[in-house]
């Protein structure tokens, strides 16, 4: 073949005997092209399902749920049986007494606020599951059945990338992890999707889960907790 004959913008080139047109698009022909060396390709290893998931595979979409159940709710069992029997008494006795001192009745209204909170938390952690639906269209999140913010229904092309980024809490020299699953809007924002999660391997497996039924390709992002090896 001429050289005049190579048309590399196109990837073809003609025969000027025969008028023969060949495809050159994806071969590597010495002279045609400067040989450019690729660079490797780093990829992510399938993450395992976690224990505690549940997941349901239908034609069109994808159901994954768990319970919030751990045994750090055991604990906050008898937390909360102890906190709030003891304001219960306290309150017993100042709003039965005589002559009761105002700030009796004012000084534990902290406390009171704790106690409540804290018992609602131990509550959904005793009951509450998280329910996550995902098709080619559509991403939906819920908490339930106790009230917990984060539900949610989104359009599956409102994001171009999900990933897992993670969090470290010292308290007393010891480390607590969580994990936080975010999303890239194509306007560029970044949302949480879900929070509280405490092994890397359910955030790691809800990203490529998620990416897989809503055709997102996978990309690196700075501060995500997945790691990528080179291809062999």
């Amino acid at each position: 073949m001429r050289p005049e004959d190579v048309r590399l913008d196109l990837a073809v080139a003609k025969c000027h005997s025969c008028n023969a047109v060949y495809d050159l698009s994806g071969r590597k022909a010495r002279g045609l092209a400067p040989q450019t060396q690729d660079k490797p390709k780093l990829v992510r290893p399938k993450a395992p399902l976690p224990e505690k998931f549940k997941v349901e595979e239908a034609a069109g979409s994808t159901v994954i749920s768990w319970r919030w159940f751990s045994f750090v709710h055991i604990f906050l069992i008898f937390f909360c049986i102890a906190w709030d029997s003891f304001l219960l008494m306290w309150y017993g006795i100042a709003l039965t007494v005589d002559d009761t001192p105002i700030i009796m009745v004012i000084f534990p209204v902290a406390h009171v606020a704790v106690g409540v909170g804290l018992t609602y938390y131990t509550l959904t952690g005793l009951v509450n599951r998280t329910r996550i639906e995902v098709g080619r269209n559509q991403l939906s999140i819920r908490h339930g059945p106790l009230p917990w913010p984060g539900n949610r229904d989104v359009p599956g092309r409102q994001f171009t990338q999900l990933y897992g980024v993670e969090n470290v809490r010292t308290n007393k020299g010891n480390q607590t992890y969580t994990y936080e699953l975010k999303a890239v809007e194509r306007s560029g924002k970044t949302v949480t999707l879900l929070s509280g999660l405490t092994e890397k391997n359910q955030i790691l497996y809800l990203e490529q889960t998620l990416e897989r039924r809503l055709g997102i390709e996978d990309e690196p992002v700075e501060g995500e907790v997945a790691i990528r090896t080179t291809a062999a």
